[in-house]
């Protein structure tokens, strides 16, 4: 009895997470991989959860074969909708360029809505059943919480490292498909089992920790529900998590790249937390929220600068702050559980304060905030929760009176020493003795964990005032795409989205000037000179706008279209960028991914097609596919010359496009672009590196003449395709 429970709480689990991560990737080539695209996912799936829990927790008020009944239907409904697909969603909704959020639900109710709804219910609803059960062990039915956490914690781990290496994503879904008609087959059985075991409500208090001591609190056989405080403490402690997941998957996801193995870090240190918490070990909860903190103090000093480098420093830094949040504040909620009488009820509130931290990161901070502001508040508010020890308690400056403040001076020589070890400018030291000396005392009240969150609270209001490392900006705005901002100095603007600069255009240039990764002396000037001695076709696509650096290479003859999908983007650039000045016949903007626009266009083909796309440093894998190359020929005049722009802190994507011209049988030429000292610091040339790819021998070696850094690439190569890219293939090791 008790294998069959805990092997269908543990399915239902490895399904549930499975298919949160494999969803996301599903969907990820039709809005451009973005940070929005996986919070707004798993802002569905905290919803249809709670939809889960509701359900039941409804079910709960029913007798058991009634119970078996309803479930059984809905089990019945959610086969009919296999297998999972994305594609049912019309691509050509104008919901997808005006209101993507919108689009992103709609697609995901009508993929995976029913599966996932059914599989939500499971946890709470066997739990249910097994407490009804005449079992030793059905007192305290909790240990199957654990067994659920597990069957996550695996599919969240053997996701990016099993599943998606080895299957393609059909056959992710077909497998799938036929795990969840064995779990229908199990969820049966386990109610065939509750109706014999003559169900009878039991009303007994479960075991649980009492306090920061870890002391059982003793059984009574009649338990008062629980009160409102009680309640609104299980949805805090829900909320605080679940914010912070999100709000660090948005950090890994603009700074380093939008996939799914990223994404499922978090969600799985989020599970982890559950299986601990909830299992007999005893956790020094103060002890692991005293090193959270000082964590925190570090890293709330690094976003008010805008540091995003250097990512093997600050990335392990965010996910050891989550990961102890995690354990910290779900540790108090498995502290705050109820008896098993009020079993659902603890996992409907728990569901709650889940999906209010996703609409909160998903829907409202983009609305209010024009930067990531609600990870550093939730950031403080987890601080603030950290739960104090008896010790502390009883006098909370006897111990570390003096410990805390050394504690707070070392971590800001520590700080410091990082800053110039890695070439920080002065700018941004002082930004750390001006912020960073208020935090350290703010953490010297560590102790006081309410005085502390106060502290540091006002260290983030303080930041406000502050202009950032990056110049004066003059223009911040955030979208379902990420946070867009103009950066102006003495001579330039700069566009800079997370931790990357995307133009960078004179402020008084009476001319079109291309700077930064287009300058004339790059890859851009040798390739634009090619394209207008040869006989191509007048017409060039841009795929990624930026600031429209692009433009400056135009003639009066040509005619230029990008492709952008954030259309605020294209409002920066027409303010900002060199457009106006362009000497193009004429410019033509589409918004949308250039993919699906691409496809649906009957436009005349192009002589020459740019690949430009990045959101923050992060690779748009759908755009660098087998069937994208395809159609990227496909829209090309023959012989018309393809450019891509692969410079990437993080990944090497040089083996995807060798393998890429294999596929299509063309020539590739990269130029690594790396100014050195000899270069004009005035000029505002950056380091690029770019591909070109033709079926013409005879521009290849014009190419090479023009500018002979044009060269040959031979080595590994990595195939990417629309149903199988493993990223960890070109991952810079």
């Amino acid at each position: 009895m008790v294998v069959l429970f805990t092997l269908t709480i543990f399915l239902s689990a490895l399904l549930l997470f499975v298919v949160q991560p494999m969803a996301g990737k599903m969907l990820l080539p039709f809005l451009g991989g973005t940070p929005g695209v996986w919070n707004t996912c798993m802002m569905f799936f905290q919803a249809v959860l709670l939809g889960g829990y509701l359900w039941a927790h409804g079910l709960q008020r029913l007798r058991p074969r009634r119970q078996l009944v309803l479930h059984g239907g809905l089990l019945l409904a959610a086969l009919l909708a296999l297998p999972l697909s994305m594609t049912r969603m019309d691509l050509s909704s104008p919901l997808l360029s005006s209101y993507p959020n919108l689009w992103l639900l709609a697609a995901l109710g009508l993929g995976v809505g029913l599966p996932f709804l059914a599989l939500s219910t499971t946890s709470p609803l066997i739990q249910a059943w097994f407490a009804r059960l005449d079992h030793r062990r059905s007192r305290d039915p909790y240990f199957l919480y654990a067994a659920s956490n597990a069957g996550s914690l695996l599919a969240l781990v053997g996701f990016p490292l099993l599943v998606e290496p080895i299957f393609g994503v059909r056959a992710q879904a077909s497998l799938w498909s036929g795990a969840f008609a064995l779990l229908v087959a199990l969820l049966v059985g386990c109610g065939v089992l509750t109706l014999r075991g003559g169900a009878q409500t039991r009303d007994v208090e479960v075991g649980a920790p009492d306090g920061e001591d870890g002391q059982v609190a003793p059984t009574r056989a009649s338990v008062p529900g629980p009160d409102a405080r009680s309640r609104g403490r299980w949805v805090l402690y829900a909320f605080v998590p679940s914010s912070l997941m999100l709000g660090v998957t948005s950090y890994i996801s603009t700074d380093v790249a939008a996939f799914p193995l990223l994404w499922v870090i978090p969600l799985a240190l989020y599970t982890g937390s559950f299986i601990l918490v909830f299992s007999s070990l005893r956790l020094s909860l103060a002890l692991m929220g005293r090193v959270m903190s000082l964590v925190g103090v570090a890293l709330l000093v690094a976003w008010i600068m805008g540091a995003t480098h250097p990512a093997w420093l600050l990335l392990p830094l965010h996910i050891v702050f989550f990961g102890l949040a995690a354990l910290v504040i779900h540790g108090r909620l498995a502290r705050a559980r109820p008896a098993a009488s009020h079993l659902t009820s603890f996992y409907l509130h728990m569901s709650i304060g889940g999906l209010l931290g996703g609409i909160f990161n998903s829907l409202l901070a983009p609305m209010i905030f024009d930067r990531i502001w609600e990870y550093p508040l939730v950031m403080i508010l987890a601080c603030a929760l950290r739960p104090q020890s008896e010790a502390e308690r009883a006098d909370p400056d006897r111990r570390w009176k003096r410990a805390a403040p050394v504690a707070a001076t070392l971590l800001m020589l520590a700080t410091m020493g990082a800053l110039r070890i890695f070439d920080i400018t002065i700018t941004q030291i002082s930004a750390v003795l001006l912020f960073g000396i208020p935090a350290a005392i703010a953490y010297s009240q560590v102790e006081r964990p309410r005085r502390l969150a106060l502290g540091l609270l006002g260290v983030l209001a303080a930041s406000t005032f502050f202009p950032g490392i990056a110049g004066n900006v003059i223009f911040k705005e955030r979208t379902f795409f990420g946070t867009v901002q103009i950066a102006e100095s003495a001579a330039h603007y700069r566009m800079v989205h997370g931790g990357t600069v995307h133009g960078q255009v004179l402020k008084e240039d009476p001319g079109c000037t291309p700077l930064a990764y287009y300058h004339r002396q790059g890859p851009m000037g040798g390739l634009f000179e090619l394209y207008h001695s040869s006989e191509l076709p007048r017409r060039v696509g841009v795929i990624g706008l930026g600031l429209g650096s692009h433009a400056c290479y135009a003639r009066s003859e040509d005619e230029m279209t990008f492709y952008e999908l954030d259309p605020t983007v294209i409002e920066v650039a027409k303010r900002y960028g060199p457009l106006k000045r362009s000497p193009a016949g004429a410019l033509d903007f589409v918004v949308g991914d250039a993919r699906i626009q691409l496809q649906q266009s009957d436009a005349e083909p192009y002589g020459l097609l740019i690949v430009d796309a990045f959101s923050s440093d992060a690779i748009p894998v759908h755009l660098l596919t087998v069937e994208a190359f395809a159609l990227y020929v496909s829209r090309m005049e023959r012989g018309g010359l393809l450019a891509v722009h692969i410079s990437n802190r993080y990944f090497d994507l040089l083996p995807v496009l060798r393998r890429q011209a294999r596929e299509q049988g063309i020539h590739l030429r990269v130029l690594d672009d790396a100014p050195g000292a000899e270069i004009d610091v005035n000029a505002a040339r950056q380091p690029s590196t770019w591909v070109v790819l033709t079926e013409d021998r005879l521009a290849i070696e014009e190419l090479e003449r023009l500018d002979p850094r044009w060269a040959r690439s031979e080595g590994r190569e990595v195939l990417w395709t629309d149903d199988h890219a493993n990223v960890l293939n070109a991952w810079r090791r």
